[in-house]
C-alpha cells in the first residue's frame, strides 16, 4: 500500500510539472511561430460524451456542445499527462527519479504518440493521425513535436525532483 501510494504521488508530481512545461511551451509557440493552442473544450466534449456511451463523432467541432466541457478538457490533459507519467515509472522504476535519464523519458514520449493518432483523433473525426484534416502533415507534426517537449518536460521535472530530493536530505 505504501508504495501503490507513493507511485502514484510521484506519477502526479511528475505528470503535473511535465504537463505544465508542455502549456508553456505550447504557449510560447502560439506567441512566437503563431502555432494554433490545442481546443481543449473539444478535448473535454469528446469525453463528457463518453458518459453517454458515444466514443466516436464524425467531427467534434459540429457535436452537441456539454456545460463544463473545457474544464473537463483541461483535467483530462493534465490526466493524460500523470498517466503518462505513471507509464515512465512503471516501466523504469522508480528508481528511475534517483538518476533521471532522457532514454527513458524520450521513449515513454514517442511511444504515446499513438494515442492521438489511433485513438483520439480518429474518434473526434479527424482521421488516422489527423488525415482528414485540411493539414494532416502540421497534425502529424505537432503532434510528434509536443510528445518530444513531454518526452524532454519528464526528464527536467524528473531532475528537479530529484535535485529537491538530494536538497532535503542534506538538511
Amino acid at each position: 500500500m505504501k508504495f501503490l501510494y507513493k507511485f502514484s504521488l510521484l506519477s502526479a508530481v511528475l505528470g503535473i510539472m511535465s504537463t505544465a512545461i508542455l502549456d508553456c511551451w505550447n504557449f510560447l509557440s502560439h506567441i512566437i511561430f503563431d502555432v494554433p493552442l490545442t481546443r481543449y473544450e473539444f478535448i473535454g466534449r469528446w469525453m463528457l460524451h463518453m458518459i453517454d456511451g458515444q466514443f466516436y463523432h464524425q467531427s467534434i467541432k459540429q457535436s452537441s456542445a456539454i456545460y463544463g466541457e473545457l474544464v473537463a478538457g483541461w483535467l483530462g490533459h493534465y490526466m493524460i499527462g500523470i498517466f503518462f507519467a505513471s507509464l515512465l515509472l512503471g516501466g523504469w522504476g522508480l528508481k528511475w527519479l534517483q538518476r533521471p535519464a532522457l532514454m527513458g523519458a524520450m521513449t515513454v514520449s514517442l511511444f504515446t504518440v499513438v494515442i492521438p493518432y489511433f485513438i483520439m483523433q480518429p474518434a473526434m473525426g479527424h482521421g488516422i493521425a489527423g488525415s482528414l484534416t485540411p493539414n494532416p502533415q502540421a497534425m502529424i507534426i505537432k503532434v510528434i513535436i509536443s510528445h518530444v517537449v513531454f518526452g524532454f518536460a519528464l526528464y527536467f521535472a524528473g531532475s528537479l525532483i530529484n535535485l529537491v530530493n538530494q536538497l532535503r536530505h542534506k538538511v
